[in-house]
């Protein structure tokens, strides 16, 4: 298990004055309930990670290329967050807000993402690999092409019919589906090597052999 510190001298700062400011002001603040307030600032250049985040504000912020590896970022809001690239690899994002997070090529590999929402999200070749998404809300997330080999979607909302989750060639290979419902598009592929690839009925047949009896292939 973690242990999740609050530390300044592990931190490699951000480039932006503002930002690198918001940070000193959060560390310097040592009652209980301090979060940090980052909305809009541009943290690109830092290296966040171990580092406890819980409720941090980060609304529209700039955070490509940032790593937060092994934080806790915990009822965080990220909520149209510039995160490309960024690393949140054993990261702890449970009940955070990821509403509109432009998040490509990020990695979450094997990151807590319990019961958060990422509605409209782009995660396009994120590598979600081994991650927990249980009970996450998914709708109109873009998942192309990413890596969501042996990750735990169980009881999570794949999107709607209007709203579908967007899984085209992503990789699925030992997902964990029990009890996910929604909407998805397709093909994905479905074993290790990525050489089979299932779209339609078969896809939805395959996702009910995992559990999934009620998410519906819509395209």
């Amino acid at each position: 298990m973690s242990t999740y510190g609050r530390t300044s001298g592990d931190v490699r700062w951000p480039v932006s004055p503002d930002a690198r400011a918001a940070l000193a002001e959060w560390f310097a603040d040592s009652s209980a309930g301090a979060y940090l307030s980052g909305d809009s600032l541009d943290f690109r250049g830092a290296d966040l990670s171990r580092l406890d985040l819980t409720g941090a504000y980060l609304a529209s912020a700039h955070l490509v290329g940032v790593r937060f590896e092994d934080a806790n970022l915990g009822d965080a809001n990220l909520t149209n967050a510039e995160a490309r690239g960024a690393d949140f690899s054993l990261a702890d994002l449970a009940k955070a807000d990821l509403v509109g997070c432009a998040a490509g090529n990020a990695r979450f590999r094997s990151a807590r993402l319990f019961a958060a929402h990422l509605d409209d999200a782009v995660l396009d070749g994120a590598d979600l690999s081994h991650a927990v998404l249980n009970s996450a809300k998914l709708y109109g997330t873009g998942l192309r092409d990413a890596n969501l080999e042996y990750a735990s979607l169980r009881w999570c909302t794949l999107g709607g019919p209007s709203m579908p989750t967007v899984l085209s060639g992503a990789r699925m290979a030992g997902c964990q589906l029990d009890g996910a419902t929604g909407a998805v598009v397709g093909p994905v592929f479905v074993d290790e090597g990525a050489t089979r690839s299932l779209g339609g009925v078969d896809l939805e047949a395959w996702l009910s052999a995992q559990g999934a009896e009620s998410v519906r292939v819509v395209g």
